[in-house]
C-alpha cells in the first residue's frame, strides 16, 4: 500500500488502521500548533454554524477535536491512553459526537457528549467497527463493519443504546462496503465500494441503498475512483473525491441517479490531493481535508460552488464533520 494513500484513507481492518495512524504522522515534517488560518471568520448563526469536529495525532495518538467554524477555539474531547479515535459524526442536535476507537483492542463505535463527558461503547462486535452516522432523526446509527480473518467489510445499523443490531448488506465479496452516510431524509445510504473486489488496479464507486439495505445502485462511474460520499443539506447532491486509490484527488458532486458531475477543486495538477469532503448544516460551504506532500494534512472550508477555499486548521487534522450548533450552545 502506498505511503500517501494510506496516510489519506482510513483503512479497513484494525492492523491496517493503526498503521494509518502511523503513516498520517510520517506526512508531516512539522506537527504545527494548532492555529487559525488569516481568512475571515464565518458569522455566527444559530442552529447551523456548529463546531467541526476532526482528529489529530499531535499529541502521539489519534484523538478526536472540536472547533469553530473558522478553526478558533480547538478543543480535545477524547483521551483514552494509548488509543486512537478517527473518525466522527455529529448527531442531528449537535448534543452528541459518534467516534470509532481501538480502546478496547478492537475498533468499536462509541458516543460521547460534545464536550467528551458521558462516553458510550455502542458495538461490541469485535474486529473493525468504523466510520458511524447518524440517521437525521437521531434513532440509528450506521457503520462499517468487518470481523478479523474473514470475509467481508458490510455495511450494518443500530440504535444509539446498542440495541438492533442488524447487517444492512450481506456482500459474499471482499468489496469494503463502507464509510456509509445517510441521506437527509433517511430514506437512503450512501457508501462506497469496490464492486470488482480488492486488489491491484481495481476501483471503488459509489452506490446508494434503500435504508432497509434493498434496491443497491451505482451513482459514480468505476473510472472516477470515488470515495468518501457525503449528502448535501437538501439530498438534492452527493459530494465526494475522486482518484480514492491514488496520491491525489478533487472534490466533485453528482446528483444521487448518477447525473450532473460538477468538479469543485482542481488540485490533482499540483500533485495535491483534496478528499473527505463535508457540507456545512445549511449546505453554503464545505469542509475538507487537503494533502500536500511533505506537509501536515490541513482542513479547509470553500463555498458551495468551490470557491474562496482557505486553511482553518494545519496541525495534521483528519476527517472533519460539521455539526449543527445545538440549542444548548445557542443559549
Amino acid at each position: 500500500m502506498r505511503k500517501v494513500i494510506a496516510a489519506r484513507e482510513r483503512t479497513w481492518t484494525h492492523s491496517n488502521w493503526l498503521r494509518s495512524t502511523r503513516l498520517i504522522a510520517r506526512t508531516a515534517v512539522a506537527l504545527l500548533v494548532l492555529a487559525t488560518s488569516a481568512a475571515p471568520a464565518l458569522a455566527a448563526d444559530p442552529g447551523v454554524h456548529g463546531r467541526i469536529s476532526f482528529s489529530s495525532n499531535q499529541t502521539g495518538f489519534s484523538q478526536i477535536y472540536t472547533m469553530n467554524s473558522d478553526g478558533s477555539d480547538v478543543r480535545q474531547v477524547t483521551a483514552a491512553a494509548g488509543a486512537n479515535s478517527r473518525i466522527s459524526d455529529w448527531s442531528p442536535d449537535g448534543r452528541r459526537i459518534a467516534f470509532d476507537s481501538d480502546r478496547t483492542r478492537a475498533v468499536e463505535i462509541f458516543t460521547m457528549r460534545s464536550d467528551g463527558s458521558e462516553v458510550q461503547q455502542i458495538t461490541h462486535l469485535g474486529g473493525f467497527s468504523g466510520d458511524p452516522s447518524w440517521s437525521p432523526n437521531g434513532r440509528h446509527l450506521v457503520f462499517e463493519h468487518a470481523s478479523f480473518g474473514q470475509c467481508c467489510t458490510n455495511i450494518w445499523r443500530i440504535n444509539p443504546d446498542g440495541a438492533g443490531l442488524h447487517e444492512l448488506t450481506t456482500f459474499s465479496m471482499e468489496t469494503r462496503a463502507a464509510e456509509p452516510e445517510y441521506s437527509p431524509d433517511g430514506r437512503w445510504i450512501a457508501f462506497q465500494q469496490f464492486p470488482n473486489g480488492v486488489g491491484p488496479g481495481q476501483l471503488s464507486a459509489i452506490f446508494v441503498i434503500r435504508a432497509n439495505g434493498r434496491d443497491l445502485r451505482q451513482v459514480t462511474p468505476l473510472e472516477m475512483d470515488a470515495g468518501h460520499p457525503e449528502w448535501s443539506p437538501d439530498g438534492s447532491r452527493i459530494i465526494f473525491n475522486n482518484d480514492f486509490t491514488q496520491n491525489v484527488g478533487d472534490i466533485f458532486t453528482i446528483r444521487p441517479n448518477g447525473t450532473g458531475v460538477k468538479r469543485l477543486t482542481h488540485v490533482t495538477p499540483l500533485g495535491e490531493a483534496d478528499f473527505r469532503p463535508d457540507y456545512a448544516p445549511d449546505g453554503k460551504k464545505i469542509v475538507f481535508d487537503q494533502l500536500i506532500p511533505g506537509h501536515p494534512l490541513q482542513v479547509l472550508v470553500m463555498n458551495a460552488n468551490g470557491s474562496r477555499a482557505h486553511v482553518i486548521n494545519n496541525s495534521n487534522a483528519f476527517a472533519p464533520d460539521w455539526g449543527r450548533q445545538s440549542l444548548d450552545e445557542s443559549g
